[in-house]
């Protein structure tokens, strides 16, 4: 850093140093890499800590310099932990985290430098931000709470900005995601499904909006490691995160080092009642608490970690390689013993012995202690049944996956989906093996695949769980509704370009993919509520802008992935190689989505558009002459024979099917590509295809002359 930056950050204004980034070049220096990354933001980070004599610090990377990275990451947290003297217990509880497979902060320790000066050991802290909720999550679009003192989660009311109040000029659910928008209602409705549901409606309301489970192993650890500075001791450190993937609120918890033995605020946390842990009212464990079921669950994490990840052998095989580790480090290191006075030696027995004041107990004899009381105040063990984190993949077209965590404890335990296509539910067995859906094999997470017959639109499904003891469990508590198929619709996607090059231009002079629908009706149809996607997982992608759309009339939007640009722009781009598009609706009586359209396509060649012909029909061909915003039927097909063959109507069938289909009219040459545009099959001379030897899926037909089929196989 420039050395009058350098003497500002540590020893000027403490606020101004960390709220502002001071440029600086980073050299940073693992077994796995070894690179320098000019033009970053250099600050210092905490609370509290701003004050002490070996700060704290962020690296910002992309703070001048748009999108610069490090390994995928956009900052770097280097965290003294200077009242911790072993600097191991948040990476210890972050360790248990991990490896109880919940969220949480990767962590490595590191020495740092300030121009030449050594500042010491530090912990190297993952950021919680838009790269950790991507690595971590399936989907990363949802809203992430970022919820500090006081984020008590008590109902202020139901408007939806009473939840966006300061404190110390920052909100205390922060949002850090989809700011834009900066809408929580659904921060709103779980608090007030929380707050205001009936105890005879609670387990089965607040299991619809929040992950309850992975929050009772994340209180468990809580318990077991002292952490009285999270939601329930002090209504302070936390995440929330909206999972678009099962529709759930996820707790996450934050900044761990007051753990393991160290207290600021006088209590008696080893010998602590877990069934009373806070020390005040706190809506969410109170609540949870007085369900039995819920109860049980959380007895059941707590004797689970005491028997595994935080068991004395377990947490010792973490500490002694990172005590080994720091030692030659923490000799070095000049600023360590300036906040408590601490020395060498304290850190060599920081393991058993407290120092500092506010360290009550090492982490053995903290451990030792808080293992023993628990002990004695846990319920006596019962068998128990835990299915959470119920998801799936619609709307879908061809194999509905259905997804849920199981946990039955020692006993064996027997799922099944329960499917209702509207003529009865049927029996689809769920299995943990690896490949019916599932994640890996054993991991207790259970999956089905089920096929989608040709008649199927939308699905009705729950899940039961059995175990060996007579332990039952469904979830949800009332089935939950699925689009499975396309819904008939006078609107339909008539026209696209994937490969624009030179063909039509925006306003701003700009050669984009595009898409026009059309209205093959005879009436009028609202636009409000529908909605473009190039994944069917994620289907919210583009809500057209309100209106309507006359009869036989068309609309056109700008696939450009520059919604800044206006409401006509949507903010995702088609791919020349191929991909799918599928246009929707959302049902708000049903809380379902409908599919309206859906095309497959492959490659494209640049100014080809692919569109119906005659406007509205089934039959697909590519455009020589594109017809943007206007009709089909005068368009000049690319690459025909002759006319016989351009105007030729081919009808095809069946679809769906689960073996072969043919078409109508003279033979001719082709491929099938699935839904990633790749080539599955290809065929010379032929009036049919079979794709016995290829899986269920969406596939697309594309024949010689021109023309292209959508195709639905199933099992």
């Amino acid at each position: 850093m420039d050395p009058d930056s350098a003497d500002a950050l540590l020893n000027g204004d403490l606020d101004y140093a960390s709220s502002n980034a001071f440029p600086a070049e980073l050299h940073f220096i693992s077994s796995a890499l070894d690179t320098v990354l000019d033009s970053l933001g250099f600050r210092l980070r905490g609370n509290t800590s701003v004050f002490a004599p070996k700060k704290s610090f962020k690296i910002d990377l992309n703070a001048f310099v748009p999108g610069q990275k490090l390994a995928d990451l956009e900052k770097i947290n280097l965290n003294a932990n200077q009242n911790d003297p072993s600097l191991l217990r948040a990476a210890l509880s972050w360790h248990i985290l991990r490896e109880m497979n919940l969220a949480g902060s990767r962590t490595s320790f590191a020495r740092v430098s300030i121009n030449g000066q050594n500042m010491g050991a530090y912990v190297n802290t993952e950021h919680f931000d838009e790269e950790f909720v991507e690595e971590y999550y399936d989907q990363d679009n949802g809203n992430f709470y970022k919820c500090l003192w006081p984020a008590p989660l008590e109902f202020l009311g139901d408007n939806p900005d009473d939840y966006k109040f300061e404190v110390n000029g920052r909100r205390a659910y922060d949002l850090k995601t989809n700011k834009e928008a900066d809408d929580y209602s659904d921060l709103k409705e779980l608090i007030d499904v929380l707050n205001n549901t009936s105890d005879e409606d609670f387990p089965c309301a607040i299991e619809q909006v929040f992950n309850v489970a992975d929050f009772l192993k994340v209180m468990a650890l809580d318990v077991i490691s002292g952490n009285w500075d999270g939601y329930a001791g002090n209504k302070n450190n936390f995440y929330l995160y909206h999972n678009p993937q099962t529709g759930l609120f996820d707790y996450i918890p934050y900044d761990l080092d007051n753990t393991w033995g160290i207290d600021w605020v006088d209590q008696d946390w080893e010998n602590r009642d877990p069934y009373a842990w806070p020390t005040e009212d706190r809506p969410l464990y109170d609540r949870l608490m007085a369900v039995p079921e819920f109860k049980g669950w959380y007895t059941h994490y707590l004797r689970m970690l005491s028997q595994t990840h935080a068991h004395p052998d377990t947490i010792e095989e973490f500490l002694i390689p990172n005590m080994n580790l720091l030692n030659p480090e923490i000799e070095q290191d000049e600023f360590y013993p300036l906040s408590y006075g601490f020395d060498l030696t304290t850190f060599e027995y920081s393991l058993i012995y407290p120092a500092g004041g506010h360290v009550e107990l090492g982490i053995f004899p903290w451990l030792s202690e808080r293992l023993a009381s628990l002990d004695n105040q846990m319920d006596p063990e019962a068998p128990v049944l835990v299915m959470h984190e119920l998801e799936d993949n619609a709307p879908v077209l061809d194999s509905l996956r259905v997804r849920a965590i199981v946990d039955g404890g020692a006993d064996d335990v027997e799922v099944i989906c329960w499917v209702n296509p509207g003529n009865g539910a049927q029996a689809f067995p769920m299995y943990d093996d690896g490949e019916s859906g599932d994640r890996q094999a054993g991991d207790g997470t259970w999956g089905v695949k089920v096929p989608i017959a040709n008649n199927w639109t939308t699905v009705d499904y729950h899940v039961q769980a059995t175990t060996g003891a007579g332990l039952e469990r469904w979830l949800p508590c009332n089935p939950v509704t699925v689009t499975v198929g396309t819904s008939p619709s006078d609107l339909v996607i008539n026209e696209l370009m994937s490969a624009n090059s030179n063909n039509v231009s925006d306003v701003f002079g700009e050669f984009e993919d595009w898409v026009e629908l059309y209205n093959g009706g005879n009436t009028s149809v609202s636009l409000g509520g529908k909605f473009l996607t190039d994944n069917l997982n994620d289907p919210s992608k583009y809500a057209l802008p309100e209106g309507s759309l006359a009869a036989g009339d068309w609309a056109f939007y700008w696939l450009d992935n520059d919604p800044e640009q206006g409401a006509l722009h949507a903010p995702f781009t088609l791919s020349s190689g191929g991909e799918e598009l599928a246009l929707l609706e959302w049902n708000e009586a049903s809380q379902v989505w409908i599919i309206l359209d859906f095309i497959i396509f492959g490659f494209s060649e640049q100014d080809i558009s692919l569109g119906r012909l005659p406007d509205g029909a089934d039959y697909w061909v590519w455009f020589a002459t594109p017809t943007a915003d206007y009709s089909n039927n005068y368009a000049v097909v690319f690459d025909v024979d002759g006319p016989e063959e351009r105007i030729q109507q081919r009808r095809f069938g069946p679809n769906p099917t689960s073996s072969c289909v043919k078409w109508s009219g003279s033979a001719c040459a082709g491929s099938v590509f699935n839904r990633l545009g790749q080539p599955v099959a290809q065929f010379s001379a032929a009036k049919g295809v079979c794709l016995n030897e290829h899986p269920a899926g969406a596939y697309s037909v594309l024949l010689e002359d021109g023309s292209r089929f959508q195709l639905i196989k199933v099992d």
